[in-house]
């Protein structure tokens, strides 16, 4: 029992950080968002505050300089070491060819359940450098908080008390339910959970958040462009019946999700030797 107690009681405090870091980073650059398509939209000033700010929030929260205290316990939970190249190809082959398959997941799903869009922002009377500016921050801003707070510190802090296994499970579904802001939809969520269990697999063989940010962006990168713009457009197959277009996306779910599975193997054979040594580091970590 008092091991149960005492997973819970890490897992509501891994979420009651994630949530704290979301909530500063997203308010942070919402608010300077609509400021900056408010009084100057010609000018994407907004990104070059942000970019300072979130170098700092990375770099605080990641125990690197201020603030002193606690900052190994930081870098142990936020690890940001550059990877050995033969790993981080396969973390950027298996995370591309995961996002290949979750984007069709996505549409095939869209088919077959009733689901709300996921709301945009208008780019109407905004200039094109703006919306691209923007737009490259916001895929960089969110993945990287997102990472750290839910691969960095829910995960981090769990695997102090759990399996790996566990903690990467127990972390995507947090994962999963903070996007339950875009609706209680179970396609939805099972793609967010799929896609946590693919950036948790990255960061923990890899024992670096550094690939999986990366994957990360590149994911909402497409997803913003080439998937969630085109979602209100989706008709049910209930009701004119699947078109090859839908049969192309099944094929392609199930083309790239295979690829995704041996790459990830491929990961995790080239990661055999390292792995096993940062479990044990975060586990065990240094007094700070």
């Amino acid at each position: 029992m008092q091991k149960l107690l005492n997973i819970v009681a890490t897992l509501l405090l891994g979420c009651v950080i994630a949530v704290a870091i979301l909530i500063v980073s997203q308010v942070l650059w919402a608010g300077l968002l609509l400021a900056n398509l408010k009084l100057s939209p010609a000018v994407p000033w907004a990104a070059v505050v942000m970019i300072p700010l979130l170098a700092a929030m990375v770099m605080a929260l990641g125990g690197i300089g201020w603030p002193k205290a606690g900052a190994e316990t930081r870098r142990r939970l936020v690890p940001l070491r550059l990877v050995p190249w033969r790993a981080f190809a396969w973390a950027m082959a298996a995370g591309g060819f995961g996002i290949a398959a979750l984007s069709g997941l996505w549409i095939v799903l869209a088919g077959l359940m009733k689901t709300a869009p996921n709301a945009l922002p208008s780019e109407r009377g905004i200039p094109p450098l703006t919306v691209v500016v923007l737009l490259a921050v916001s895929i960089l801003a969110a993945p990287i908080t997102e990472e750290i707070a839910f691969r960095g510190y829910v995960m981090g802090m769990l695997r102090r008390v759990i399996s790996p296994t566990w903690a990467i499970l127990l972390s995507s579904l947090v994962f999963a339910a903070a996007h339950l802001s875009q609706g209680l939809y179970a396609d939805k969520l099972l793609v967010y959970f799929l896609g946590g269990l693919a950036f948790a697999f990255v960061a923990y063989r890899t024992g670096s958040l550094i690939p999986a940010m990366i994957v990360h962006s590149a994911a909402d990168l497409t997803f913003f462009t080439l998937v969630w713009p085109h979602d209100a457009g989706r008709r049910l197959v209930s009701e004119g019946g699947a078109d090859a277009w839908f049969w192309i996306h099944v094929a392609q779910v199930v083309l790239f999700g295979a690829l995704c599975v041996w790459a990830y193997a491929r990961l995790a054979r080239a990661t055999a030797s390292d792995a096993e040594p940062a479990a044990i580091a975060v586990a065990h970590p240094a007094p700070a």
